[in-house]
């Protein structure tokens, strides 16, 4: 799933990575780190399964396609901590030649294949859910491929389900060739005009409040269908009417403190991660509105030239605060953010 900002990708992540649990899935959920400070992805990939397998063991037993899996979990998990310290609530030896080369290419393919063969003797199937997936380095998103791959020639049940910004293709075309092929991609951007009404309208009506048709169009036209916008504008005007009816006066100040809400949380974090050289940047961008920017004509306007500014562009990207739409282009990562940037104090 690929979208901005606030859309509401992380959401539906979450929904489908509780239904798999709820179903009887092996589940590991993990978030990819942009700063690179945290866990490596191996280690977050065998503490999210740790927590799933010692749940599946209830369900699953000692039996023989499980009890291998086991085995190759803890191959795996060698490679992060020698001294065994996960544990499954089974005791089971490392699987010899399973797991255990120290690429993670072959390894988590082993790991994603032996998983996947227990999960299908009990009719389900294994889940690695990623959040900010294009995140991961390079060398990640190549093993997350490969194990996609690996067990889809099998027909063995693995899924990988991801939500990250829309420069995810790209990167999973970078890791692997074939990735554009691997894959079903989700676009998701704001709620047409009927999702944004039901967002407003359905919530309230279930707890017995009604808005007017003015109040409703009114928000929707301010928050332009962004999800989180519709959140926090809604949110605001419902604390403020007396109800049982939000009127278009209750929706004006909802939406006023709405965005003070915005302007304080959603975008000061952003802003305030920046160095002053990245704010000069973001500043630039800023003049083409949603945007996208070209990348020269930023430079242009900084008043030099894009090598000179290309540390500063690849500084945001890693941030998360920008993307590369295409070759040549960037974009801001949140809606609204050029409004926002146009409004800071020189």
């Amino acid at each position: 799933m690929t979208g901005l900002r606030g859309v509401g990708k992380t959401v539906l992540l979450n929904e489908f990575a509780h239904s798999a649990t709820a179903d009887g899935w092996i589940v590991a959920k993990i978030e990819a780190d942009s700063a690179g400070g945290g866990r490596p992805f191996r280690e977050q990939v065998a503490i999210a399964l740790n927590r799933s397998l010692r749940e599946a063991t209830r369900s699953f037993g000692v039996a023989d396609r499980f009890r291998q899996a086991l085995a190759t979990f803890r191959s795996f998990t060698l490679g992060v901590d020698p001294s065994g310290r996960f544990s499954i609530g089974i005791d089971v030896d490392a699987a010899a030649g399973r797991a255990d080369t120290g690429s993670l290419d072959t390894d988590l393919a082993d790991l994603a294949l032996d998983l996947a063969a227990a999960a299908s003797d009990r009719g389900v199937g294994v889940g690695l859910f990623i959040d900010e997936l294009q995140d991961l380095r390079r060398e990640d998103l190549r093993a997350v491929c490969q194990a996609c791959h690996d067990s889809g020639q099998r027909g063995m049940p693995f899924y990988v389900v991801g939500a990250g910004l829309p420069s995810l293709p790209g990167a999973l075309a970078d890791a692997r060739s074939y990735a554009e092929r691997l894959f079903s991609y989700w676009s998701i951007d704001a709620l047409d005009e009927d999702g944004a009404r039901g967002a407003l309208v359905r919530p309230a009506a279930a707890a017995g409040v009604h808005w007017d048709r003015e109040a409703i169009d009114l928000v929707l036209e301010s928050s332009d269908g962004y999800p989180y916008f519709l959140q926090e504008y809604g949110k605001a005007a419902w604390d403020y009417a007396p109800g049982p009816a939000i009127t278009v006066d209750d929706a004006r100040v909802g939406i006023q403190a709405g965005k003070l809400s915005l302007d304080l949380g959603f975008y000061t974090s952003r802003w305030e991660r920046a160095t002053p050289s990245e704010r000069d940047y973001m500043l630039a961008m800023a003049a083409d509105g949603a945007g996208p920017s070209s990348s020269g004509e930023v430079a242009r306007r900084m008043n030099k030239k894009p090598s000179a500014v290309g540390p500063t562009r690849a500084g945001l990207v890693h941030k998360g605060l920008v993307f590369a739409p295409e070759r040549g282009q960037i974009a801001f990562t949140v809606p609204g953010m050029a409004d926002f940037v146009e409004r800071q104090p020189r």
